[in-house]
């Protein structure tokens, strides 16, 4: 049990700066306050130009509602204002009105949601991408493609965010990140983020935010950032629903999504869900390892392996808001996956022309995951400062893990092996509580919380192994494995943020104590670790007249290691490769810089440098040990890494019909670590990129093309390996019937390539290991997606909520 008591005391300067605003002798200065229907400042509403459809730019007001911005006269004719407490409102800009340079629009009063309007015309043009301070915001509902794409689909066009042929999502270049939906965690997507993604429909959510400089509000873990989902909001009461049936083959299954929001009155239910079928086609694959030395050796293992598995979730929320400043709201999550597995391998061993270990084995294994969580949430505001909200937090998460696998060995050779049984079960549990509290400080927006993560993980592995003797399969205490980890991860943060003309600020910093107490009963090794982080963030941007940005961001992040690095145990259902876990390990810290350009107007440009190092990565490493003629692989701190990336977004409408995309990233790594007591370094280019036009025709016919490219790149957290790149293409074709409530689209994948195979190389001072691969790369298939119902109101959401973004493996 956790005894220790937690004690932390925070202190925080607040982050100051001055800047000129710069007014051309052909500018006009325009100017004014927002407020809303009280006669209180609306803090932090964003105002745009626009002329036509094309949006001039984008220009933040501050705390108390003021902005501020120079434009040439008669460059837009359209003022639009947006918060989310109000309804948009925009106005014709008199520049008639003028004087001496200066067009003042006093106050401007927004309407609360929830009151109705009266003999009063909105219209807000929404752009498709938009820079904030520490994150860029991908607006799905002004995407035409995402009527009948999936969110993973779309992704492939998101600035910073990257989809490979395997349908691996990146961000910055990083697989460690976290994805949240509404700013909330969920069991949904932290189990199976693949799956959920490709069956969730892009129509029913709003925007995409990837935030390239997290705030100290979110939990320090996730090297790479934090990606939030925004599920679609309209204004008025009623309902509204999707559903979406989708079908792949020859490697894949039918899926399906569906999602339905109502609100009446001051009660509001929003529910989603979706199950996927995949057949996972037969497929081969080959392992290789030539050993150098006094005693050379070859091995080569041919295999091959198939099967099939499905999964579900379901997801609700549910909304109450008691009187205009009380606001409950509760959500109850349930996920779940399982499949089946047929496996067979042929293994040899040899030295020159003697066979040192020669068998067959022939597996199957089937798994059982099972997860649930729910949350409680109040948010309270206050009568006499709208800018002072403050929100409870309560949220219960539980997933469980069963698996079975029999192997059988034929035609063993010097492999005295019996056939054996392997189960494993494993669950976790977690309590979480939170408190938030925001307010405006004159000018500055403060926001500040605690939070406390209560973590029960226990597992369970048992091996039976036949006994010829007594004709059964009985318990083999050597491969056995138990443990059960107590942790505790307790914070507090605090961040200021403000505006001054078209400069933007946000800075703070977040304090994280981890308390682990881990019992592995089976190597009777006891870890008691605890880590203390204090992690800042700093995010800076400006605005330009001309609809340009130029953004910097600091901040540290840091990975700690999950359950199955710190266990010690040594798997050997493998002869010829054997794996452990390393219970010293600590948490990865990294460093990272970036600094970003962009112009989000009908063409958008994104360009984002990053900097980033760390000099404690927990890397893999493997050693050859002669002796037994074995492949030993564990983790280790040693890891140093330094790594320079461009990320570039070029969303451009080169007519009204043809849109094209370009998004890719290149990137020099620098590694070294320490393997088996020699350093390795090692120096790689990695890049990616995606090429993707789309036509529309004039009779709501979409065609698309899609070109991949993907580099070498690096082995998953192994400084010795690399894996091979390749290219891919996609091409697909959509149509929008019934006033554009059913559309339907089919597609194929790589129709020139049946497979690829992903090659995956080791290489150390003694040894070469080559892992090859076989995936199923041509796919075909297609997708009906129908949305019915009228909502104009939304689901209203807590401003704040629990946000458990701390867990890696």
């Amino acid at each position: 049990m956790i005894t220790k008591k937690f004690s932390l005391l925070f202190i925080l300067y607040c982050f100051g700066t001055t800047a000129l605003f710069a007014q051309t002798n052909d500018s006009i200065l325009i100017k004014g306050q927002i407020t809303d229907s009280l006669q209180q400042p609306v803090a932090w509403a964003t105002v745009t130009l626009t002329k036509g459809d094309t949006i001039i730019f984008t220009i933040p007001a501050n705390a108390t509602g003021v902005f501020s911005f120079a434009a040439k006269e008669k460059a837009g004719t359209l003022l639009t204002i947006t918060s989310t407490a109000c309804l948009p409102f925009s106005t014709t800009i008199p520049w008639a009105r003028a004087e001496s340079g200066t067009l003042n629009m006093g106050r401007i009063m927004l309407q609360q949601k929830g009151t109705a309007l009266q003999n009063v015309t909105v219209t807000a043009t929404k752009p498709l991408i938009k820079k904030e301070i520490d994150k860029l915001v991908y607006n799905t509902e002004m995407d035409p493609e995402s009527k009948f794409s999936s969110v993973l689909d779309i992704m492939k066009k998101v600035p910073y965010l990257s989809v490979d042929g395997q349908e691996n999502l990146t961000l910055k270049g990083n697989s460690s990140y976290r994805i949240l939906i509404n700013g909330k965690p969920s069991g949904i997507v932290d189990q199976d983020p693949k799956n959920f993604l490709k069956t969730l429909p892009a129509s029913t959510i709003q925007s995409i935010e990837v935030y390239t400089t997290p705030p100290a509000k979110y939990d320090a873990e996730g090297l790479g950032g934090v990606i939030n989902i925004v599920t679609t909001k309209k204004i008025g009461e009623g309902y509204k629903g999707t559903v979406n049936i989708s079908e792949g083959f020859p490697s894949g299954g039918p899926s399906g999504g569906f999602s339905f929001t109502a609100t009446h009155k001051k009660l509001g239910v929003e529910l989603y869900g979706g199950g996927n079928f995949a057949e996972n086609a037969l497929v081969t694959n080959t392992t290789s390892r030539t050993t150098s030395g006094d005693v050379p050796t070859n091995l080569n293992v041919t295999g091959s392996n198939k099967g099939h598995n499905n999964g579900r979730y379901l997801g609700t929320q549910f909304s109450y808001e008691s009187d205009s400043l009380q606001l409950f709201t509760a959500q109850f999550n349930l996920n779940g996956f399982n499949g089946r597995n047929n496996s067979y391998r042929s293994s040899i061993l040899d030295q020159g022309e003697a066979i040192l270990q020669q068998f067959i084995l022939a597996g199957n294994s089937r798994f059982n995951n099972n997860g649930l969580d729910a949350g409680l949430n109040y948010q309270l505001g206050f009568r006499n400062d709208k800018s002072r909200l403050l929100t409870i937090s309560y949220r219960y998460m539980q997933y469980k893990t069963n698996s079975a696998a029999s192997n059988s060995f034929l035609e063993a050779i010097h492999y005295p092996v019996p056939d054996y049984s392997q189960y494993n079960n494993t669950t976790t549990t977690e309590h979480t509580g939170q408190v938030d509290y925001v307010q405006n400080i004159k000018k500055i927006k403060m926001e500040a919380g605690i939070k406390a993560i209560f973590r029960d993980n226990r597992s369970a592995f048992n091996t039976l192994k036949y006994d010829s003797l007594s004709d059964q399969f009985l318990n083999d205490p050597a491969q056995r494995d138990a443990f059960v980890n107590h942790q505790a991860v307790l914070s507090a943060y605090n961040t200021y943020s403000f505006t001054l003309k078209n400069w933007g600020f946000k800075a703070g910093a977040r304090l994280e104590e981890t308390i682990n107490n881990i019992d592995f009963e089976a190597t009777q090794t006891k870890v008691a670790h605890n880590y203390f982080n204090l992690v800042p963030s700093l995010a800076i941007n400006k605005n330009y007249t001309n609809g340009t940005y130029i953004s910097f961001g600091y901040n540290q992040r840091l990975k700690r290691p999950g359950i199955n690095r710190l266990n010690p145990f040594v798997n050997m259902s493998d002869p010829n490769f054997i794996s452990y876990g390393n219970p010293d390990l600590k948490p990865s810290l990294i460093h990272s810089f970036d600094l970003g350009y962009g112009s989000n107007k009908k063409q958008a440009i994104n360009i984002g440098l990053n900097y980033a190092f760390s000099n404690n990565l927990d890397l893999k490493t493997s050693r050859y040990d002669s002796a037994s003629k074995i492949t030993y692989t564990t983790y280790d701190n040693s890891g140093k890494i330094a790594a320079l990336m461009l990320n570039a977004n070029f969303n451009l409408a080169l007519t009204k019909a043809l849109r094209t995309v370009i998004n890719g990233n290149i990137g020099n790594f620098w590694i070294q670590s320490a393997v088996d007591e020699r350093l390795a370094k090692t120096q790689q280019l990695l890049y990616s990129a995606t090429l993707s036009n789309s036509y529309t025709f004039k009779n709501d016919w979409i065609v698309s093309a899609s070109l991949y490219l993907y580099g070498k790149n690096l082995a998953p957290a192994q400084i010795q390996g690399t894996v091979n790149g390749y290219i891919a293409s996609g091409f697909s074709m959509s149509k929008s019937l019934l006033k554009k409530k059913l559309s339907f689209s089919a597609y194929i994948n790589n129709p020139f390539t049946k497979f690829r195979n992903s090659r995956t190389e080791i290489v150390s001072y003694d040894f070469i290991e080559i892992n090859s691969n076989q995936q199923y790369f041509r796919k075909a298939g297609f997708s009906i997606n129908y949305r019915f119902g009228k909502l104009k109101k939304d689901i209203l959401k807590n401003k704040r909520g629990i946000n458990n973004n701390d867990i890696s493996n």
